[in-house]
């Protein structure tokens, strides 16, 4: 059936149809630096992976609650993307997956120390192509990351022409910068990565507390 539209006639909930959201998270080196926030409490450290993780499963459970079925996918990077959900319309699988690369354990076997974010930008393009989704409209892609990157090419491919294959896919990509104590400007990647960020037709959110 159509995931799109599905009435389930024992309580008549009806959902609409979703985006396609593709979740990019940063687990390199600079996120063991601390970041104070209440949702993330739960755990033994601050450290501003674990914030970032805990802001996704927000967002995630807000998407829940908002009547929308939309299908996400996560890829988590550092150096390297790799690819940790394909698109699925299973939100609680997408929470589980969350839930797993929170895992303390999980974060300190990472096996990627640096962040080349142009790089899982390319990956996510490539899902999205993947699952024929790139003409669709409805896409975006979300960046949780502290922007501590500095990679301005990759593969002998500019920042511009990286956001281009977004671009050029019609796929806006939003920049949640979580960096403890840094607004706009303060964190010197900014002034590449809010511009480029904003001409993607996304948006650009200098994250400094909670």
């Amino acid at each position: 059936r159509d995931w799109t539209s599905d009435v389930c006639s024992s309580d008549l909930e009806v959902t609409m149809p979703g985006r396609r959201i593709g979740l990019l998270i940063d687990a390199s080196l600079s996120m063991r630096t601390p970041f104070t926030a209440s949702i993330n409490k739960r755990m033994a450290t601050d450290a501003s992976f674990f914030t970032t993780v805990a802001a996704a499963d927000q967002f995630v459970q807000m998407r829940m609650k908002s009547g929308y079925r939309d299908l996400i996918s996560i890829v988590e990077f550092g150096d390297q993307p790799y690819v940790i959900m394909p698109f699925t319309a299973d939100y609680e699988n997408v929470r589980l997956s969350l839930s797993l690369i929170h895992d303390p354990t999980e974060f300190s076997t990472f096996p990627d120390q640096g962040t080349v974010i142009g790089r899982a930008i390319d990956e996510m393009v490539g899902l999205y192509k993947a699952f024929d989704f790139a003409e669709a409209s409805g896409n975006m892609m979300i960046i949780f990351s502290d922007g501590e990157d500095s990679n301005y090419k990759v593969g002998g491919k500019s920042l511009s022409e990286i956001l281009k294959s977004a671009n050029d896919a019609k796929i806006p990509v939003y920049l949640v910068r979580i960096n403890y104590g840094m607004s706009a400007g303060k964190n010197i990647p900014d002034e590449v990565w809010q511009p480029t960020i904003n001409a993607s037709g996304g948006r650009f959110y200098p994250v400094a507390q909670e």
